[in-house]
């Protein structure tokens, strides 16, 4: 099975300098060229369901994806949603950095320190691997697409690399990157990721350049 996994099109609640998870946003005018773009890409190598997070921004990319195919079905699932930021939601990263109570948590354990009001590293890659193993087992031997967010990402390419949790924020993908896992009898091979070579041309926004945002 081949399982494309695909970050939405940057969204109006992209802004550099904000962290966003669950807020519910909309593409912009340059997040639907990434999605027209990247469903260019992945046309030839379906017809494939495509799942996504059920927000706004991922369903969006995941509905222009499916359009190449006619009708293949989008099938929204709240497990593949990013991280819940709880009160930071919207917060600027000076004022996350500057919690000094909270970073001291985070510093001893990046793993299951949730954030107030919100998940931990540990609570996202539960709900995500959990949704990732049902879609591996319905699809069996066929294609099928992800189209998610960037910590949704992390969890799957570093459960699979078996990347340390101090390191799991040292992955970064871009709006509408590409990245491809392959399952072939019980092995699972990450054949690349954040491939955006269907992107060249259009204009990166600044939280792409950087690798930040949701």
């Amino acid at each position: 099975m081949k399982l494309y996994v695909v970050r939405h099109g940057v969204s109006t609640g992209n802004s550099p300098g904000l962290l966003m998870g669950q807020g519910d946003h909309p593409l912009t005018a340059v997040g639907e060229a990434q999605a027209r773009a990247v469903a260019a890409r992945l046309a030839p190598l379906g017809p494939m369901p495509v799942y996504c997070s059920d927000l706004l921004r991922a369903r969006a990319t995941a509905e222009t994806i499916a359009r190449e195919w006619g009708p293949a079905s989008v099938r929204p699932d709240r497990r593949l949603r990013e991280l819940d930021l709880g009160d930071y939601e919207g917060c600027g990263w000076d004022e996350f950095a500057g919690d000094a109570t909270l970073r001291a948590a985070l510093d001893a354990d990046p793993y299951n320190t949730a954030l107030p009001g919100g998940e931990s590293l540990a609570l996202l890659a539960e709900r995500v691997l959990a949704a990732m193993r049902d879609i591996v087992a319905t699809c069996r031997h066929e294609a099928a697409a992800i189209v998610a967010h960037d910590g949704t990402i992390r969890v799957i390419v570093n459960h699979h690399l078996g990347v340390p949790a101090e390191k799991w924020w040292t992955l970064s993908t871009t709006h509408c990157g590409v990245s491809l896992l392959e399952w072939t009898d019980g092995w699972v091979n990450v054949r690349f990721v954040n491939d955006t070579c269907h992107l060249a041309g259009l204009v990166l926004p600044p939280e792409d350049q950087r690798g930040e945002g949701s």
